[in-house]
């Protein structure tokens, strides 16, 4: 029986831990590329796969006071009397440097506030006082996709009174793959300058062959359009083992047989995830 003291701390280690044998890698999931047989990942431009459409920006010092939090976690916001929203368009959003059809500020603000609702304590949200939002603006902000973090044309409401703002993608959703926004989940990785080494990072065990170490093994599954990934762990235990329960970071390395592209990276179930470049941000 394995026993674990709790101890809440992030320990950094990468590589492949190895216990007594080797663990065998999971079978590659092939079943997970069904879905995303019509994924045109050589298409330019590639079509967005969005994890997101909202945003805040809050100011590093964050709130004045509790209450303030608390009227923000309960989205409390009104539109000042000079704020006139419209349906009206002022032109394409860009992603990428792409062009695509974009959505007014009223139906942007519709959407941000349906996505924000049901935050906070209904009894302390009835007594919060709402934040004025003084400005509607078109600008550009970033928002989650399977490429990273990637710069949109975007609507942003001002909240001058914590120097904030919240926002909404200008993006039409009919615009992303699948007619809106994806569910994430999948796994996360890096892929190297060829394209061809994917590393898909993972937390777990330690990387060591003691007692408290954790292996973990990784396969793959290819087509035109998609890889899938599976990974499989193997904690070493024992009778009478304790260990400290520390999440350490760790990676497993992949080689496929063509370059990543424009394919969308899948978890086992097909859940779409996020890969970027194996150096620099996205």
């Amino acid at each position: 029986m394995r026993i674990f003291a709790l101890a809440m701390l992030l320990v950094s280690a990468c590589g492949t831990a190895a216990g007594s044998t080797a663990l065998a890698p999971p079978s590659p999931p092939t079943a997970a590329l069904a879905a995303w047989k019509s994924f045109p990942a050589n298409a330019n431009p590639r079509p967005i796969i969005s994890f997101g459409e909202t945003t805040d920006h809050i100011q590093a010092s964050g709130f004045p006071t509790g209450d303030r939090k608390i009227a923000w976690l309960c989205n409390k916001f009104v539109l000042a009397s000079d704020v006139k929203l419209s349906t009206i368009v002022p032109g394409n959003a860009f992603v990428a440097g792409n062009r695509y059809p974009s959505i007014g500020s009223e139906t942007a603000y519709s959407e941000l506030m349906a996505a924000r609702a049901g935050g906070g304590n209904p009894t302390d949200c009835a007594k919060a006082q709402p934040f004025v939002i003084t400005a509607a603006r078109w600008a550009t902000a970033g928002f989650p996709t399977d490429r990273g973090t990637m710069q949109m044309t975007a609507w942003l409401f001002d909240i001058p009174e914590v120097n904030a703002y919240i926002g909404h993608s200008a993006v039409a959703t009919a615009a992303y793959w699948g007619g809106g926004v994806a569910t994430g989940g999948g796994h996360g990785g890096r892929i190297s300058a060829d394209g061809m080494t994917l590393t898909i990072g993972v937390v777990g065990g330690p990387d060591t062959p003691g007692p408290c170490g954790e292996d973990f093994a990784g396969s793959v599954a290819e087509s035109d359009t998609a890889v899938a990934v599976a990974i499989s762990s193997r904690t070493h235990g024992g009778e009478g083992v304790v260990c400290t329960l520390e999440g350490h970071f760790r990676t497993v390395v992949l080689h496929l047989a063509k370059p990543m592209g424009g394919r969308v990276l899948l978890d086992e179930k097909g859940n779409p995830g996020a890969v970027c470049p194996e150096t620099g941000d996205c």
